[in-house]
């Protein structure tokens, strides 16, 4: 799926900000704000999306599920990392 066939009322899109709410794996980064960029299509139709966020400040991305992240409702531009 490319960010042209999401549903429009999908929050989590491609460039979406959003706040880490909450990661077992990666506690330090609760609070912190990024912006999706990378989306996973699993086959199994059972198994949600995880989302590759590159959040503020760092050089690389990390991976997130969906309930580990809140949209702010802001979008940001293919040319803020690219």
């Amino acid at each position: 799926m490319t960010a042209m066939e999401q549903p429009a009322e999908d929050a989590f899109h491609f460039y979406a900000e959003v706040r880490i709410t909450d990661s077992p794996r990666r506690p330090e980064l609760a609070g912190r704000l990024g912006a999706i960029l990378g989306i996973t299509e699993p086959k199994d139709p059972e198994v949600p999306p995880a989302y590759a966020v590159m959040v503020d400040d760092y050089d690389y991305t990390v991976q997130f599920e969906r309930h580990e992240l809140t949209p702010t409702g802001r979008d940001r531009k293919h040319e803020d990392y690219y």
